[in-house]
């Protein structure tokens, strides 16, 4: 291969670079697909200096030293060097390589596969230290001259490969094949970062030197290799057609500012595209916020539609490619926040108006309830009205304490700044009262009475009170018991002594009298009784005397039937046993002196018709599981009379579980826990003090719980009573690590005793907004293929069982889910579907009808059995069966009976037909076995004597043969 400026030089087969390469440059060409082809693709770069097929790929290499592009054997893979030379070049042979190949014409097919380069370079021994070919005398004699290329295959050219010619084209065009604006490519990567396989700067390949190279993996070196820039060779210089390039533009730059969420883009190309062809359009998004959640329309045409955007920068790149055309562009999309509208702070002192008095002389204003829809950053108050003081109150704190107040009004302004520098204020007032001196308040006692011959007295003033301290005391006599002598003794003190004669005064009553009066007798107000209330108290005690009362009688004198008394010598007595009419009684009382008085009372008692109660028990209820209390309220029930009694009764048919808590059944309100999916009916009774009831129904609908098949129930070898709240919280912990969910995505639910030993944990997983619960079947199928995984002692606790909560087959509508094992109960006559049972997911069924699979099992057998007969059959039948050859018969004519019976054959004589006129038929065969037919006439004589003359008459002469003997 030659060119105006560079030939083929040296090439070596087998062999590999030095991977001394931290300043050389290599490049891909990935549409070279011979050794002639990657020689090409290298002369039309000024700066390459080797090409290198490897595994059926090309790469071009810019050496820059002798040592970077140094020959390594290597017999593992296949691999080809060719150095090119130039006209101020030395050649490549002074490199000191071995065995130079004077001619390639060596191609290579299809590129291998990733599976199959991973295997070939992880056999390179080029990374080990004895690779150097001077270390190696015996390698000129290993080379071979290379043979055709026996892989020359086609290579199918994708769509995205014409990206390659369109960056080999613009490599070539520049002064120098390896420029930096291929290579090192850094910033647009930051702007648009590229998808795998896509061009990226690659420096130091392998390691320095092949000291270095042992300590490198192979996997290491096959992934930096597969990392390499792709380039495609000139267009003129390969078999292809020439690729244009497209000037693509996206528009400039786009910006856009919630609420508004959508965008179009739109790819123009220059220049258009030719009469009755069109250009196909890729749009792809390189880059994008972390929370992106948007969509992207009509990616393959020219506009691009985008909607439900989130804030953030958005890349997107454009592809455009046609028939031997290719093109790309670029524009960054950004997403702004709305605009926030900034709403001012409200200030809030509280109280907003206060009143303290002496001593009290400090005090708090509250104005942390000030509100703001972001922050509020400042507070200052500050007094502007008040009584004169030293110094006035201020402070820049949410609260403001005042102390050392005097009394007067104040007035204080709070105001509040917010993060956005908008404020607001508001006004607080404070009244601070002088000390109140109340008077104070005189109590003289009781009013007394003295009965003469007694004349002295003691009063006590000790009850007089004051809000702060009484200093004197000071007795005189009322104005209105002039006249009267009294001593008084001690009258400045709280105990005063008054003697001789009959005193009264305005703060107590004193009176000494002479004469006695009878007492009054008061038995009290006449009353009004309804049946059944056959009892009563009588009072008398608010009879008076002026010495006092120290006799009580009480007497029935007239009523319809005899009555009861108790205490009926005290003032207050009971009477039992009324009936209806009317009653009259007298009380009779006496004074020290024997003086007496009386008074009668009457008492009736009416029968009144009573009205039957009415019971509500509370009507219809809903209860939805997991809860499972409830209180069923009947003390709305009404009766005239008072409802002495209530009943609740379960109905029954409604569940029996579910428990009474208190035993609240025989109150008004009925309180429930326990209960069960079902419907209850509670019937509420109500009786009256006559006897009368009434009945009404309460319905309580308990319904499943919506998250029942989301249920899993875990049981755990420890007591209920010993799982304590924080071990809980680390089970959560524990099953979120296996589950990959989050601590708060599991809901316990339920933990009770399974046993004495064992805890029952009920939880079920959920995630998402709105919240989605998961199966409680994959949860536990999950849990346990975990549980499987780790070690025992993962969870705080052994773990007995892991199911679902609730047993939720629906065994094929054929039976019903046993909830203790969790398997199907199949209904008479339906079994289970062994295969689908044990071959497939192991899901209990009821999917076989036994009257069918009898049937099947009694068919297959019966097939069976005549299967077996007719192969035995088959096998004695071809036994028995031998080879014979068709007998053939001649007419004899005219035979008697004595020819007849000379015809007749014997058993090993060979008979063979002669020729003769006669009309009877004798078999020719050529084989011994002719014998078998037999022609018996004494045979037929003797088993059919009359059928055989007859024969003979009507045709003249019969013959038989036997069956057997075919």
């Amino acid at each position: 291969v030659e060119n105006h400026q560079c030939r083929e030089g040296a090439t070596y087969a087998g062999a590999v670079i030095s991977p001394n390469l931290e300043t050389a440059k290599i490049m891909r060409v990935p549409h070279a697909t011979s050794v002639s082809d990657c020689i090409t693709a290298c002369c039309d770069l000024s700066g390459c200096d080797l090409s290198w097929m490897f595994e059926r790929r090309c790469y071009i290499v810019n050496c820059q030293h002798k040592e970077n592009c140094e020959p390594k054997k290597i017999e593992t893979v296949k691999s080809y060097l060719i150095f090119v030379l130039r006209p101020s070049q030395r050649p490549a042979s002074l490199l000191g390589f071995g065995q130079v190949i004077p001619s390639m014409v060596h191609s290579v097919g299809r590129q291998n596969e990733p599976s199959e380069e991973v295997s070939s370079l992880k056999e390179l021994s080029l990374l080990g230290k004895d690779l150097s070919l001077e270390e190696i005398p015996e390698y000129m004699d290993d080379y071979k001259d290379l043979e055709q290329d026996p892989f020359q295959v086609s290579i199918k050219h994708e769509q995205k490969e014409s990206t390659d010619y369109a960056d080999w084209g613009l490599m070539v065009a520049g002064e120098n094949g390896f420029n930096s604006s291929v290579v090192d490519d850094g910033d647009n990567q930051e702007d648009f970062p590229e998808k795998e396989g896509e061009a990226v700067k690659v420096e130091g390949l392998l390691n320095k030197n092949s000291s270095e190279a042992s300590s490198v993996s192979e996997q290491h070196y096959i992934e930096r290799l597969s990392s390499l820039p792709e380039i495609t060779p000139l267009p003129g210089k390969t078999p292809g057609n020439i690729v244009k390039e497209l000037v693509v533009s996206a528009g400039d730059n786009i910006q856009v500012m919630l609420p508004k969420n959508e965008v179009e883009l739109n790819a123009f190309v220059v220049p258009p595209p030719p009469t009755e062809t069109a250009y196909t359009y890729e749009w792809s998004l390189i880059s994008h916020p972390a929370d992106y959640g948007g969509e992207m329309e009509h990616r393959y045409t020219q506009t691009l539609k985008l909607s439900h955007l989130s804030v953030g920068l958005y890349a997107f790149k454009v592809t455009v490619s046609g028939e031997n055309a290719f093109g790309e562009g670029f524009v960054n999309v950004t997403v702004k926040p709305a605009i926030r509208v900034n709403q001012p702070p409200v200030a809030v002192a509280s109280p907003k108006v206060q009143e303290v008095s002496l001593p009290t002389t400090s005090t708090f204003i509250d104005g942390s309830q000030s509100i703001d829809d972001m922050k509020i950053v400042s507070y200052h108050w500050e007094e502007i009205k008040g009584p004169l003081r030293e110094q006035k109150a201020s402070a820049d704190t949410p609260v403001l304490h005042l102390s050392k107040l005097v009394p007067g009004n104040y007035t204080f302004r709070l105001t509040v700044i917010d993060s956005d520098g908008a404020a607001n204020s508001t006004i607080a007032s404070l009244t601070v009262n002088k000390p109140v001196d109340y008077p104070p308040i005189a109590n003289a006692g009781p009013n007394q009475a003295v009965t003469l011959p007694q004349n002295f007295i003691t009063l006590n003033g000790n009850q007089s009170s004051d809000d702060h301290e009484i200093v004197s005391y000071e007795w005189s006599l009322s104005p209105k018991s002039k006249g009267k002598v009294v001593a008084m003794q001690r009258w400045a003190d709280k105990f005063h002594e008054i003697q001789q004669g009959e005193v009264k005064c305005d703060a107590l009553n004193i009176i000494f009298t002479e004469n006695n009066s009878p007492p009054i007798a008061v038995a009290g107000p006449d009353k009004e009784l309804t049946f059944p209330v056959e009892s009563t108290t009588l009072d008398g005690s608010r009879s008076q005397d002026d010495q006092g009362i120290v006799f009580y009688h009480w007497e029935n004198i007239s009523g319809p039937s005899f009555v009861q008394m108790e205490n009926g010598d005290k003032a207050v007595a009971t009477v039992t046993g009324l009936r209806v009419g009317t009653y009259r009684f007298r009380l009779t009382v006496k004074d020290q002196q024997g003086l007496s008085s009386a008074s009668v009372l009457s008492i009736t008692v009416k029968e009144e018709n009573n009205s039957p109660p009415r019971a509500h028990a509370g009507g219809k209820h809903v209860l939805v599981l997991p809860n499972n209390s409830i209180t069923l309220d009947g003390s709305r029930s009404s009766d005239d009379q008072g409802i002495v009694s209530y009943l609740w009764i379960r109905d029954g048919q409604s569940p029996a579980a579910g428990d009474v808590i208190r035993g609240s059944d025989h109150e008004a309100v009925l309180q429930l826990t326990n209960l069960v999916e079902g419907t209850y009916t509670f019937h509420l009774k109500v009786t009256d003090a006559k006897g009368d009831s009434d009945i009404d129904s309460a319905t309580v609908e308990v319904r499943p719980d919506p998250k029942r098949s989301g249920l899993v129930e875990l049981i755990l070898q420890v007591g209920v009573g010993q799982l304590s709240e924080q071990q809980k919280d680390t089970l959560v912990r524990q099953l979120a690590v296996l589950l990959n969910v989050l601590d708060s995505d599991i809901k316990v639910q339920k933990i009770q005793a399974y046993s004495d030993i064992s805890t029952a944990v009920v939880f079920y997983v959920q995630n998402g907004h709105p919240s989605k619960v998961f199966k409680a079947s994959d949860v536990s199928r999950t849990l346990h293929v975990q549980l499987l995984k780790e070690k025992a002692d993962f969870l705080l606790f052994k773990v007995l069982r892991v199911d679902t909560a609730a047993c939720l087959l629906k065994c094929s509508g054929h039976g019903h889910c046993d909830p203790i094992t969790k398997r199907c109960i199949c209904y008479q006559l339906w079994m289970e579907n062994l295969i689908h049972r044990y071959l497939n997911d192991g899901e209990s069924n009821c999917e076989w009808s036994i009257l069918y699979v009898t049937l099947s099992a009694f068919i297959l057998i019966v097939v069976t059995i005549g299967l077996a007969w007719f192969c035995i059959c088959c096998c004695k039948s071809r036994k028995r069966t031998k080879i014979r050859k068709k007998t053939k018969y001649t007419i004899l004519d005219n035979i008697d009976e004595q020819e007849r019976m000379e015809l007749r054959p014997k058993y090993g004589i060979k008979h063979r037909s002669t020729e003769h006129n006669s009309s009877l038929m004798v078999s020719e065969s050529e084989f011994d076995s002719d014998q078998d037919t037999i022609f018996s006439r004494e045979k037929i004589e003797r088993e059919n004597p009359k059928t055989l003359l007859n024969g003979s008459i009507r045709n003249g002469v019969s013959f038989h043969y036997s069956s057997k003997d075919r």
